[in-house]
């Protein structure tokens, strides 16, 4: 199987698969895959690792490429921020990492997410970039482009994505054989987000459930009882959101049971690995749920916006109510408290609604 394969399984990339075709044979050391987290940017730094440790040039099945969709290659390393941004003493970890001797593999191949929040911790990793050592592939990831970034990206070859359409999220939920009508409903409340659209596509009580979002400006009423309701339901969709991957971490557990008992492994050590990753992630997907909500309900208001027969003071208030919303996302990048959060912002849009 090659790289392009992989990527047809990533809707509107298939250009950047036969780009990093080309590269197998010529391997370099720093790759900076930058574009959206959900234009498919972490799947394809894994197809792209897959590709280059696994023998069949990633079949998906062998215990190498499960173990990179695990995240328990012995020497493929997702490196995770701790905090809000990337700490120096966590840049030094993994420039200490990239200088490992690999577990039996050719390469060691270390990922590393969200480098736009690399903060002060970008020279010290620039230093491994520049001179890592022959074996040891970097696959750097970012959103965007910010200042501290640069010396990173010119050190590197630049995989860039582009945002995806809504056509091209729906064509390939059609492609996948998921019903237009499932589809049409999923990509609409996906907020452009791939993982989101293909969760919806296929659960049909997830769909209705994140329909509340839509729905909520004709339910916001002044009275605090109203609003507290509508809070509970808002966290109640989250929660199932949450439910729905905890039942998928427990398959991905059973499959690292199977796994340790078919290498000789050390089952409690991979299994306790795992757990903790499962809880970095479930904590990272309470927050995406809640920011597509709030980008749900920003779309609601810049809809009423450029509706032409609006007056002067509803245009106003919809401004106000898109920069109430702008500054809630801010607040829960700050990891304030999601509910007292939702309380205030529902109390506010609902003074013009009533």
């Amino acid at each position: 199987m090659s790289v392009a394969d992989l990527f047809e399984k990533i809707p509107g990339q298939d250009r950047l698969g036969r780009e990093l075709q080309a590269h197998l044979g010529n391997l370099k050391n720093s790759y900076f895959f930058l574009g959206p987290q959900d234009a498919g940017v972490m799947e394809a730094a894994k197809a792209f690792a897959k590709s280059i440790m696994c023998s069949e040039g990633g079949c998906g099945t062998c215990r190498s490429c499960m173990a990179i969709d695990l995240d328990m290659h012995p020497d493929v390393g997702l490196y995770e921020r701790s905090g809000a941004f990337l700490l120096v003493d966590e840049a030094r970890e993994i420039v200490d990492l990239a200088y490992k001797s690999t577990s039996g593999s050719k390469y060691r191949i270390i990922i590393v997410p969200e480098l736009e929040l690399v903060g002060k911790a970008a020279p010290t990793l620039l230093k491994s970039v520049e001179e890592p050592p022959q074996s040891t592939i970097f696959l750097l990831l970012a959103s965007m482009e910010v200042p501290e970034l640069r010396t990173l990206i010119s050190r590197s070859v630049v995989v860039r994505f582009d945002p995806l359409s809504e056509e091209q999220i729906f064509t390939h939920l059609r492609k996948l054989g998921y019903p237009d009508a499932d589809s049409t409903i999923a990509v609409r409340l996906s907020a452009g987000r791939w993982s989101r659209a293909i969760a919806l596509a296929g659960d049909q009580e997830l769909r209705e459930s994140c329909l509340l979002w839509e729905q909520l400006p004709g339910l916001l009423q002044r009275e605090m009882s109203v609003v507290i309701d509508l809070v509970n339901r808002l966290l109640g969709v989250v929660a199932l959101v949450e439910d729905r991957r905890r039942k998928e971490q427990k398959q991905e557990i059973s499959r690292v049971v199977e796994m340790a008992k078919a290498t000789g492994d050390l089952r409690e050590t991979l299994v306790k690995k795992l757990e903790e990753k499962h809880h970095r992630e479930l904590r990272r997907i309470r927050t995406a749920e809640l920011r597509s909500g709030l980008l749900l309900l920003e779309r609601f208001y810049r809809d009423q916006i450029v509706a032409s027969d609006l007056a002067a003071d509803k245009i106003q208030f919809g401004l106000k109510a898109i920069g109430r919303i702008e500054d809630a996302q801010l607040a829960l990048n700050r990891n304030s408290n999601e509910f007292l959060l939702l309380v205030a912002l529902l109390s506010r849009l609902a003074d013009k609604v009533s």
